[in-house]
């Protein structure tokens, strides 16, 4: 464990809030000295305790009013906590909510230099960085029109464009990659990915879970006002759509349950499904099905899955989705793409197999299952999942495509190229 001092460092933490019922209320209390209450107290936060090092980049994640931006905006020192602390060692560079600290009768010009005095930045340091400020935003001429004229995307690409330019210790970010085209929200990572380099501790509230699997080296999952989990992106990420995809179907509460095996990941679900096995394999060398769990590009792959249902589940499907070591997901197929009804046995069960071209790069994949009951066409009725119910190697001796996911690209030369490599190919060698 570094003994390094963490760059955040939050200790029972909590943020109360006091809700009164009438305007009255308020002022009656005004003048009650404590003697008695006309509010409610809503805890936004309550007991929130964690470190942050330097240097890491940490998702935060939880359904809106969990608490999410009450956190950041302690943390910034917007907001003064209830109880506990929050402490901060160095300078912290926010982006809150979009445009919350522009003028909107100012210029872009006039806002830039606004933003980042506020932020600690001298006259002369503004000056020397305002070019760069600028050509990052890439609002042109609008630079010296009123913020009120921008649309979302401007306010948006100027507000980031100040935040990451001035040397914070600490980059806040909260939603703020939501707004705006898509070639200026890679722009915006790969600049974040450069602030990385240089140690910048990075927070970064999104409800894009592939976003934060694919960038986050760890996740915050924040559920009813409280710190539900910290850890891994993939477990956290889970945990919040386990709990998102029960609130939405409103089925109840989606119970954790004990993976299929000690190697395996987080499993949940209801009490109408349950897997009960899954094996992996593929075609050995003498053409027959085995067990195993490596494999070179090209390769067919196939996964048995076993599962019991109730008999009040209507039309059950199975699925599986295919996983990169960042969670990130490249690949899902169910039984309904396959076309396939599957019918019960007589004690419940219902099994197959699946089968997909190994089309992958060289590295470790994972397979997450699904049992689920079909509902109609936009709701599905979660019966069992199982993260990481099987994984993978994927190696090669030669490369042979860049990226993760092999398209069969291929490559035909035109006109006097095509003739050009012909007559190079079957040129004679010199002496011959």
């Amino acid at each position: 464990m570094s003994s390094e001092v963490p760059v955040i460092s939050v200790r029972g933490l909590g943020k109360v809030y006091h809700l009164y019922d009438r305007a009255q209320d308020r002022l009656k209390q005004a003048f009650m000295w404590g003697r008695r209450q006309y509010y409610r107290e809503f805890w936004a936060l309550r007991d929130i305790q964690f470190d942050i090092p330097r240097g890491q980049v940490v998702g935060v994640i939880g359904r809106n009013g969990a608490g999410k931006s009450t956190l950041l905006q302690i943390i910034c020192g917007v907001l003064q906590p209830t109880t506990g602390t929050a402490e901060v060692h160095g300078r912290v560079a926010a982006l809150l909510e979009l445009g919350s600290g522009f003028n909107p009768e100012f210029t872009g010009r006039e806002n830039v230099y606004m933003n980042a005095a506020i932020l600690g930045l001298s006259q002369e340091q503004i000056d020397q960085r305002y070019d760069r400020i600028v050509q990052f935003a890439e609002i042109g001429p609008f630079i010296d029109q009123p913020t009120k004229t921008y649309s979302s995307g401007m306010t948006m690409r100027l507000a980031f464009a100040i935040t990451v330019h001035v040397d914070a210790d600490v980059l806040v970010v909260d939603e703020a990659l939501s707004v705006g085209d898509v070639a200026f929200q890679f722009k915006c990572l790969h600049h974040l990915e450069q602030l990385l380099d240089r140690g910048v501790t990075i927070l970064l509230v999104s409800h894009d879970i592939q976003l934060v699997k694919g960038y986050c080296s760890r996740a915050l999952y924040l559920k009813e006002n409280k710190l539900s989990f910290d850890g891994d992106c993939e477990t956290a990420t889970e945990l919040y759509l386990k709990d998102m995809r029960a609130f939405r179907a409103n089925q109840g509460e989606v119970q954790i349950k004990a993976a299929l095996s000690a190697d395996m990941g987080i499993r949940f679900g209801g009490e109408k499904g349950r897997l009960v096995s899954v094996t992996l394999g593929g075609q050995g060398a003498d053409g027959l099905d085995e067990r195993r769990n490596f494999f070179t590009p090209g390769d067919r792959v196939w996964l048995d899955v076993r599962a019991w249902i109730d008999k009040s589940v209507r039309w059950p499907r199975l699925s599986i989705l295919v996983r990169d070591v960042r969670g990130y997901n490249l690949f899902g197929f169910n039984t309904a793409y396959a076309q396939c009804t599957l019918v019960a046995d007589a004690d419940g069960i219902i099994a197959g197999r699946f089968r997909f071209t190994c089309h992958l790069q060289p590295g470790d994949y994972s397979i997450t299952v699904r049992v689920m009951d079909f509902i109609s066409e936009t709701a599905n009725e979660l019966l069992d999942k199982q993260v990481n119910s099987a994984t993978f190697k994927v190696t090669s001796r030669q490369k042979t495509f860049d990226g993760v996911v092999d398209l069969a690209g291929t490559f035909e030369p035109a006109g006097g190229a095509a003739a050009a490599v012909a007559a190079e190919v079957n040129q004679p060698a010199a002496g011959g």
